[in-house]
C-alpha cells in the first residue's frame, strides 16, 4: 500500500508491507517492485532506507495510525534542522516503508465482543485448535467474575495446559525469543499480576486472564522472530541487492516487538546463510527483548544473547539506540512473569546486579562492556552525541510516560525527543575503525 505525503514533507511516500504470522507477504508482488525500482534508479536516488516496525496490538488501521503519527514527528523534526540534515547527508532522498503484522498477544475488546470471536482468537494465538476445549469454560468465567480472589484449581489446570499447547520452550535466559522464560506456573502469575498492579494503583483488573496473555505475550515474540528471521530478512536482502552502487544507509527503527522483528530481520533465520550487509542505524525503542540480547557472555549463564551475532559480526555499521522508561509498567510486569518464584532473579556479582528477565525496554541492552553508551533524552531536546559503533542506552523517563494500562508509556513515543535519536542515528557517520 502507498500513501503519498504532502510536498512539505521530506519523504515522498510511504510504503505498507503486509506479512502474515509466518512472514509470508500479503501484498502484490509489484508493490515490493516497486520497491526495488526506487533503490535502483540512477535519476533522483535514493539514499537512505527506513524500515519500521510496529509492537503489540496493531491491526493494519492501527499500524497506519502509528506509522502515520512517527512520519509527522519526523517531519516535523527534518522542517527545524533541514539545513544540517542535508549537509551531513547531501542530496538526502528517503525512502520509508512500514513493516505489518499480526501482533496482538491478547483480544481487543473493541473488536472481539462475542465469547465466540475471542475463543477463536486465542485458538488461532495457542495454535492447537483442541485449545478451544480450555478456552470456553475460561473465557466464560472470566466474563462473569473477571477478577476472583483466588484462582480456582481447575482454571490454574486450564491455563497450565494452554501454555503446555501453545508449543512454547522454557529454555531460559539467552534462548530465542519466545523460549527464554521459566517453567509457566499460572497460579504464581495470577498472584503476582495482582500484587504488583494493584501496588501501581492501576484497576480494575482482569486478573483471571493474565496468566493466558502472558503465553500470549511469549507467543508474540516467537512470531515477531519468525516474521523478522523470514519475510522482513527477505525484504532486507532483495533491497541491499537491489542498491549494486553501495550508496543507500538502511535504518531499522522498532517499536516492542517491533524490536525483535528488526533485530531478526538483521541477523537471519537460524539456519545460517550468508550475512547481509551492514545495515546504518538500528533503533529500538521500549524494545520486547531481552537486556541481554546482545550480550557476548550473560553473567552467570555461560551463554551469549540470542542476537549477539549482530554485534559479533558489526552487522550496524553505524549506532544503535535503544530506549528505556520507568513508566513501561507493562514490560516490567511481562518480563517479570518470566521468572521463577523464589529464585534470586539478579545476574553477576556486581553492587548493580541486573535482572536475570528485564527488558531492553526497562533496563537498556546490558553486557556490553565499553560498547555502551548511557544518554538521557530531556523534555525539548533535538540533540544528542551519537557514536558509531556504540550502543546508547537512552534513559527517556521524562519523555516517555503515560498511565496505568497495558499500553501506558509503553506506546507514548510520539515525540520530537525521540524522532532526534532517529534522526541523529541515521545521519551520524558509518564507524570506521
Amino acid at each position: 500500500m502507498n500513501i503519498p505525503h504532502a510536498a512539505a514533507t521530506p519523504f515522498p511516500a510511504f510504503t505498507l508491507l503486509s506479512f502474515d504470522s509466518r512472514g509470508e507477504p500479503r501484498d502484490r508482488r509489484d508493490l515490493l517492485a516497486g520497491l526495488v525500482e526506487a533503490v535502483r534508479r540512477d535519476d533522483e536516488p535514493i539514499t537512505d532506507v527506513f524500515v519500521f516496525s510496529h509492537g503489540w496490538l496493531n491491526d493494519q488501521s492501527q499500524a497506519l495510525e502509528s506509522y502515520h503519527a512517527w512520519v509527522r514527528v519526523m517531519t516535523e523534526y527534518y522542517l527545524v534542522r533541514q539545513a544540517e540534515i542535508r549537509r551531513r547527508r547531501p542530496g538526502f532522498r528517503p525512502l520509508l516503508i512500514g513493516v505489518h503484522w499480526p501482533s496482538a498477544p491478547w483480544e481487543d475488546q473493541r473488536t472481539l465482543s462475542s465469547i465466540e470471536q475471542r475463543v477463536a482468537f486465542y485458538t488461532e494465538l495457542i495454535g492447537d485448535p483442541s485449545a478451544a476445549d480450555e478456552l470456553w469454560p475460561l473465557l466464560l468465567r472470566a466474563e462473569a467474575t473477571p477478577d476472583p480472589d483466588v484462582l480456582s484449581r481447575a482454571d490454574e489446570a486450564r491455563l497450565n495446559r494452554l501454555d503446555e499447547r501453545s508449543g512454547l520452550r522454557a529454555d531460559k535466559v539467552g534462548a530465542a525469543p519466545g523460549d527464554d522464560r521459566e517453567s509457566f506456573d499460572a497460579a504464581r502469575i495470577f498472584a503476582d499480576f495482582k500484587t504488583f498492579w494493584r501496588g501501581a494503583g492501576a484497576g480494575p483488573l482482569r486478573s483471571l486472564l493474565a496468566p493466558l496473555w502472558v503465553t500470549g505475550f511469549w507467543k508474540m515474540k516467537r512470531r515477531a522472530l519468525d516474521v523478522g528471521s523470514t519475510g522482513v530478512h527477505r525484504l532486507l536482502r532483495t533491497l541491499q541487492e537491489a542498491d549494486r552502487e553501495k550508496r543507500v544507509r538502511f535504518h531499522l527503527i522498532g517499536h516492542s516487538f517491533g524490536g525483535i522483528v528488526c533485530a531478526s530481520a538483521l541477523q537471519g533465520p537460524p539456519d545460517g546463510g550468508p550475512p547481509l550487509a551492514p545495515v546504518h542505524s538500528l533503533t529500538l525503542l521500549q524494545g520486547a527483548l531481552s537486556l541481554w540480547s546482545f550480550a557476548g557472555v550473560i553473567p552467570d549463564s555461560g551463554r551469549s544473547g540470542y542476537f549477539h551475532p549482530i554485534t559479533k559480526g558489526e552487522l550496524v555499521a553505524g549506532p544503535v539506540i535503544t530506549t528505556r522508561s520507568r513508566h513501561d509498567l507493562a514490560l516490567r510486569w511481562f518480563f517479570r512473569a518470566a521468572a521463577k518464584a523464589g529464585q534470586d532473579n539478579r545476574l553477576g556479582r556486581s553492587a548493580r546486579r541486573l535482572p536475570r528477565y528485564g527488558a531492553a525496554g526497562s533496563y537498556g541492552l546490558a553486557g556490553l562492556g565499553d560498547r555502551a553508551v548511557d544518554l538521557t533524552a530531556r523534555p525539548g531536546q533535538l540533540r544528542y552525541r551519537i557514536e558509531p559503533g556504540r550502543c546508547h542506552n537512552v534513559e527517556g523517563s521524562d519523555v516517555i510516560v503515560g498511565g496505568l494500562s497495558l499500553n501506558g508509556a509503553h506506546s507514548n513515543l510520539v515525540h520530537p525527543e525521540l524522532a532526534g535519536l532517529v534522526w541523529e542515528a541515521a545521519t551520524s557517520s558509518p564507524d570506521r575503525s
